[in-house]
This record gives C-alpha cells, structure tokens and sequence, in this order.
C-alpha cells in the first residue's frame, strides 16, 4: 500500500510538469506519449485499489486519469472510458427496468452516461480503435443508449473485422462480442452477400 501511495504522488507529480509544460510549450510526440502513459500507469494503479478502504474514490481516479489521457487524443483511453460508462449506463438501464429501484435521477444518469459513452466511442473509433468500432456496432444490435438498428450495428462490427482483417477469427470475435447464436451469423453471411 506505501509503495502504490509513494506511486501515485510520483505519477502525479511528473504529470502536473507535463501538463504545466504542455500549456507554454508544443511538446513533441514522444513527450506526448510518455504523458498518456503515466495516465494509464497511474489509472492501472488506481484500478488496483478499487475496494480499498484508503482509497474509496480509486474507481472515479481512475477514470479521471482516462479523461485526461482522452484529451490528449489516445484512442485506447478513449476506448476504456466509453466502455466503463456505457456498463455504467447498461446497469442503470435494467435498474430502470427492473422497476424496484427505478428513479428519475437514475434515468437522467443513464441517459448521460449513454451519452458520454457514445462521444467517448466515436472519437475513438475516428481515431482508428477496432474494439471502439465494434462496441458501437453491438450498441446498434442490442439498442445500448441508441435507437436498436441491427444494419448500422452489423455494418459496423463487420467494418471493424475488415479493418482488422480477421475473418478467420469470426467465431472467435462473435462468442467475445456474445454474438455467437446461429441467427447473427447467418444474418452477417447475408450482410457479407449484400455488400459483395
């Protein structure tokens, strides 16, 4: 725990120079990437204490530490924030559904989070991440924060296996995705057929 705390203050140091540096200065690339980096360092750290008496906002931290890295323009903290709220949001959907502990309050949260989440995504994806594409298209099949849309949801998950070019794993990416029932792929051999 003393060598995590002694970390993160390290982290945090080195981070508010770079930020200082970065609001006089163009830092170049590399300088750039160490800084996402650190972010991702000191999130991973802050991951590791989630549930820790000492440390009762490390799930906020860390997701604080991926907005910073977000603006910074990196497509993976884009990505890991995007999804953490939209299960954020999926989770306040079926509390609004299940009715018991329905709310107002609960509702307008998951709206935001979809919201975000979505934001969170497509500047990702914009940026070339894979996983960020394919998210957005089971948001589409599964109607997570957008109006259900099985084509767009289709074309973007197949979009996302061309882009990576691993048809040969399509199996293996529908049972990873929870797509792997019959009826998904014959629906994506169609849609492969439709776009040929």
């Amino acid at each position: 725990m003393f060598l995590k705390r002694f970390k993160i203050r390290q982290l945090t140091k080195k981070l508010k120079a770079m930020q200082q540096n970065r609001i006089h200065n163009q830092p170049p690339d590399e300088v750039l990437a160490k800084e996402v980096s650190y972010y991702h360092q000191l999130a991973g750290i802050y991951n590791s204490l989630i549930g820790k008496k000492a440390y009762p906002f490390a799930s906020d931290m860390a997701s604080a530490c991926l907005r910073a890295a977000s603006t910074l323009e990196d497509s993976e903290a884009q990505y890991l924030l995007g999804k953490k709220l939209l299960d954020e949001a999926k989770l306040r959907e079926q509390l609004q559904k299940g009715g018991l502990f329905a709310s107002p309050s609960n509702e307008r949260q998951m709206n935001q989070l979809y919201e975000e989440a979505h934001v969170y995504l497509q500047a990702s994806e914009r940026l070339g991440h894979i996983q960020a594409k394919r998210l957005r298209g089971l948001s589409y099949i599964n109607g997570w924060g957008v109006t259900a849309d099985k084509d767009q949801g289709f074309d973007l998950v197949v979009a996302s296996i061309e882009q990576e070019n691993s048809w040969d794993r399509v199996p293996q990416i529908f049972a990873s995705i929870g797509l792997n029932k019959p009826e998904f792929f014959s629906a994506l051999t169609k849609h492969r057929g439709n776009k040929g």
